[in-house]
């Protein structure tokens, strides 16, 4: 059986990620990684208790939040992971790969 906190431990804020699924590849930045235990409870009123509750029936172990650019504009999305891989909120299928250089230019000679 997987370690369940290994995934988490891959990954932390400040890392750079790349990204793949529909409709393409983002290099983002991981503003938030943390469990589903992690997340706070926001009171009555909220829906945190319930979403709590479905990341716990799809076996949710690792929440990122992850920023990057579309567009010329910065933007935000969640990637989950559980034990069938990395999905976004909709339910599509991801890949997320740490480690990517960001600031080195693309050349020939490199």
């Amino acid at each position: 059986m997987k370690n369940p906190g290994k995934t988490r431990r891959d990954f932390a804020v400040g890392d750079t990620v790349l990204v793949s699924g529909l409709p393409g590849e983002v290099l983002g930045e991981v503003l938030e990684a943390s469990s589903p235990d992690e997340m706070p409870d926001l009171g009555p009123g909220s829906c945190s208790r319930e979403a709590l509750d479905v990341m716990r029936e799809m076996r949710v172990d690792v929440m990122l939040l992850i920023a990057h650019q579309h567009d010329g504009r910065p933007v935000c999305f969640w990637a989950v992971h559980n034990p069938n891989g990395w999905f976004d909120l909709h339910g599509q299928k991801l890949t997320v790969l740490k480690g990517y250089a960001v600031d080195l230019p693309i050349t020939t000679e490199n």
